[in-house]
């Protein structure tokens, strides 16, 4: 309990201001109530006197767990004999079955959001690089330095277009591989940062990984410039050697291997390496194939495959960047993200009469959003903070929601506001007469 209610609860005597009304009244509770408010507070919520207080500790469940465990083993049972209805539509089976399953993710997720909140005043940064991600992406740069050195071995046994677009894509993940590390080291929101970014600096993987995207698209570029120019010349393969076989194995074969435990890991950063380390493994067994073609079946496999290989990392990677892109301009976030967001305002505490406006969008990898409530016009100024400022820490718990900002209307706020506006007259205000602005013209 706070200072406040254990003192009040200690002088049962003590009189006090009803928040609603102002009318004195004796309730020892966080937020006084007189006996009429708290009555019509009843009347209007169909709650108990429990609502009386906004401590965490008396929020309940809009609908118990109970209900909620055996709604879902019915719907689970439902969805598992959807072949029992006669319906003979392959389409509405496979609707059916989706609409069951979205169901039961719906009830997860309101069971989650019914969960009382857990007010800490700590600031923490969902998004940063812990030490994990850093670690994997120092190992990710090392492993791509090995088989740089390996692909240039490769390289200066046979002049091969394949082994040079293989070459450059590794000369490409080093510097990306600095680019993204740096990002990850930067992400770590110290106490000096909060100053300077009062938001964290999640962000900062975002731009590192538009930055890879369009360096990996120019020598893409770049690569397709060259293969075309062999192509019209007549150029012939190389012949092929064992070394550059054996690096080009053993290069899609560690390809793999981080592919599969960075993706894993499932960090934005991580999986961001992830999806090269599978371009890598399609290319390179691709590039395999084409190099020992060219020397074997024709002259035209070797400059063909390296082409291809460069058109498919350029789609692969304009991609990203645009999706990147897309992330820091500001999209609006999808409705599952601003269905949990409403769910969550209206059902916060009982003095919210209404949810008047939501707004959710994306900055960097999670999602910012804006609500705006409204509360009883006669509701103290403190107690209207106090639902607000803990709705928006309580927002900001909510999964891919990163930051939460809550407006405060009153139940007569746009009838006010109409009425000023309308008996405002700039001619007959002495703020705008001509005379009130005589020593203005005299400086």
């Amino acid at each position: 309990m706070s200072e406040t209610s254990s003192s009040s609860s200690s002088n049962p005597g003590a009189c006090f201001s009803c928040y609603m009304c102002h009318q004195g009244t004796r309730n020892p509770n966080q937020i006084q109530l007189c006996d009429n408010c708290t009555l019509k507070l009843k009347q209007q919520t169909n709650a108990d006197n429990s609502y009386s207080s906004i401590e965490p500790e008396n929020f309940k469940r809009l609908v118990p767990s109970t209900s909620i465990e055996e709604m879902s083993v019915a719907i689970s049972r439902s969805s598992s004999d959807f072949n029992d209805f006669n319906i003979k539509n392959r389409h509405q089976k496979h609707e059916l079955k989706n609409y069951y399953h979205s169901v039961n993710e719906w009830i997860n997720v309101m069971d989650e959001l019914n969960q009382p909140p857990d007010y800490e005043d700590d600031f923490e940064d969902k998004n940063e690089a812990n030490f994990c991600i850093r670690c994997a992406t120092y190992c990710s740069f090392g492993l791509n330095l090995m088989l740089l050195v390996g692909k240039a071995l490769a390289m200066s046994t046979s002049a091969s277009y394949t082994i040079m677009s293989s070459l450059a894509d590794s000369c490409l993940d080093i510097i990306a591989g600095i680019i993204i590390s740096c990002t990850a080291a930067n992400s770590k929101t110290t106490d000096e940062d909060r100053l300077k970014y009062p938001v964290g600096k999640s962000r900062i993987s975002t731009v590192g990984i538009l930055v890879f995207s369009v360096l990996m698209s120019c020598c893409a570029i770049f690569i397709i410039l060259q293969c075309t120019h062999s192509l019209l010349n007549h150029e012939n393969a190389p012949p092929t050697t064992s070394t550059a076989m054996f690096i080009m194995v053993m290069t899609i074969t560690v390809k793999f291997c981080m592919w599969i435990v960075y993706n894993y890991l499932g960090h934005p950063i991580t999986v961001t390496l992830a999806e090269d380390h599978r371009n890598d493994v399609f290319t390179n067994s691709f590039g395999l194939f084409m190099y020992w073609g060219g020397g074997h079946f024709a002259w035209w496999m070797d400059s063909t495959g390296g082409l291809l290989l460069s058109l498919f990392v350029l789609n692969s990677w304009a991609r990203n960047a645009l999706e990147n892109a897309t992330m820091l301009i500001g999209i609006m976030a999808p409705p599952d993200i601003i269905r949990n967001v409403t769910y969550v305002s209206a059902h916060h505490h009982p003095l919210i009469k209404s949810v008047s406006k939501v707004v959710a969008y994306q900055i960097g990898p999670s999602y910012f959003a804006e609500v705006h409530i409204v509360v009883d016009n006669k509701i103290n100024p403190e107690a209207a903070f106090w639902v607000a400022d803990s709705l928006a820490k309580r927002l900001e718990r909510v999964e891919d929601i990163e930051h939460a900002y809550v407006h405060l209307e009153t139940t007569n706020h746009d009838r006010k506001l109409q009425d000023m506006l309308s008996s405002f007259n700039p001619t007959q205000d002495k703020l705008f007469k001509a005379d009130s602005l005589s020593p203005l013209a005299e400086l």
